[in-house]
């Protein structure tokens, strides 16, 4: 086999880059090499694959507490682009001047960088989706951007100027601002994908992204020896707030539950205060989930996709806690397919949470539909049959992308579409 090299860009966010860590892994060990661009945070999961690493520091701030608009997370975006143009593309083009790699893959929010440095080798891309996917007919972004979007127009505006500057006509220009790609990568099962009808032989759902054999799985125990468990987490960009994890610590203060949260980092302060004196719950700023998960009968969290499928895989049903335009994407798709609950965040009290996690916890239907939705997901291949798929793409030419009206839309001041 020809060793073939791989570039990986992604967003630096956990929620981005743990999902392609096992899909590295298997590469690596089809004889593969892997090189990340990313936050130097990141350093300790990519290197104990056997992977490597350009680095740079992201100075990217977090969502944070209070409400979430599309307007902060268009903010966001236009930080990460800049950060793209001045430090991320300089960087990458310096580290693989003398090393340019066979295949670029790349998130949505990475597509600055990886387009460009695409362009300039000559090298075929593959867009890898965390999450939903975006096709002619459905796009995520469309249902984030209630409006026009101040900073996406910057976006546009920097993103135009840097087109007119390499003398990009406008075909290609409408390729490169596309939501997708010729080829895709959906780490998703496919009935979790709205208009999942729509998506043809560009788009590859894998079903998921966890790796086959988890260290640790199931090693936790009940400190009672009984009573039902229920896993609480708000994931890594919207958990500092103390008063969500009051309320669960209210909710089933006196009953017979056991709490197991995983607060963040630098919260356990406050949660811990806020848990004064209540028995039954016990809180960690990070734990791996899947210690706990097969002991669970109920996962609260935030509506982040890889929390939600890893719940799935162990067969648990969910109470989708919502913040953001995106988060309430996922909790309507949570309701729709009849995998559990979801409730705002800023309406969650504890009658109302207790009664949730009730419920989830004893529906033969939705023990049903998440069962159903478990065995799918698996039957999809997950990060083993993505590696393959990339294995095979490594040595064919990638076919030209076309670009669509819902591409154009992607980026207008009219609508407010990404």
């Amino acid at each position: 086999m020809t060793t073939r090299h791989v570039a990986v860009f992604m967003f630096p966010g956990y929620g981005h880059v743990n999902p392609t860590i096992e899909i590295s892994r298997c590469l690596i060990a089809l004889g593969h090499r892997v090189t990340y661009v990313l936050d130097e945070k990141f350093a300790d999961p990519v290197t104990a694959i056997g992977a490597e690493m350009v680095r740079y520091t992201s100075h990217r701030s977090r969502l944070g507490e209070g409400t979430v608009t599309g307007e902060d997370i268009g903010a966001l975006g236009l930080t990460f682009l800049r950060e793209s143009m001045d430090v991320i593309l300089p960087r990458t083009l310096e580290a693989f001047e003398d090393d340019v790699p066979d295949l670029v893959l790349y998130d949505l929010e990475s597509f600055f960088t990886a387009r460009t440095a695409a362009r300039r080798w000559g090298r075929p891309t593959v867009q890898l989706f965390p999450y939903v996917a975006a096709n002619e007919h459905y796009a995520l972004s469309l249902e984030v951007f209630d409006g026009v979007s101040e900073s996406l127009q910057k976006c546009l505006d920097l993103i135009t100027e840097h087109l007119a500057a390499e003398g990009t006509d406008s075909e290609t220009a409408a390729t490169f601002l596309a939501n997708f790609d010729s080829r895709n990568v959906v780490l998703l099962p496919k009935s979790f994908q709205p208009m999942g009808e729509t998506f043809d032989d560009r788009y590859t759902f894998t079903g998921h992204s966890l790796p086959a054999d988890r260290s640790g799985t199931g090693s936790w125990q009940h400190p009672s020896g009984g009573g039902p468990m229920a896993l609480i987490t708000l994931g890594t960009e919207v958990n500092d707030r103390p008063d969500f994890f009051r309320n669960c610590v209210e909710a089933f203060d006196g009953s017979d539950w056991h709490l197991v949260m995983s607060v963040g980092p630098g919260n356990l302060p406050a949660c811990r205060a806020a848990a004064q004196g209540a028995a039954g719950v016990e809180m960690h700023e990070w734990l791996a989930f899947n210690t706990v998960l097969p002991h669970a009968s109920a996962v609260v969290c935030h509506a982040g996709i890889s929390t939600m499928l890893e719940a799935i895989s162990f067969g648990r049903p969910l109470v989708v806690i919502t913040y953001t335009p995106e988060d309430r994407v996922n909790g309507r798709l949570t309701e729709e397919l009849g995998l559990g609950v979801a409730m705002s965040g800023h309406e969650v009290t504890p009658e109302r949470l207790r009664e949730a996690v009730e419920t989830v916890a004893h529906s033969d239907r939705i023990q049903r539909q998440v069962a159903r939705m478990r065995t799918e997901m698996l039957a999809a291949g997950g990060p083993a049959r993505a590696a393959r798929l990339l294995d095979g793409w490594l040595g064919e030419p990638a076919p030209a992308a076309q670009p669509t009206a819902i591409q154009n839309e992607r980026w207008s001041s009219r609508d407010g579409a990404r």
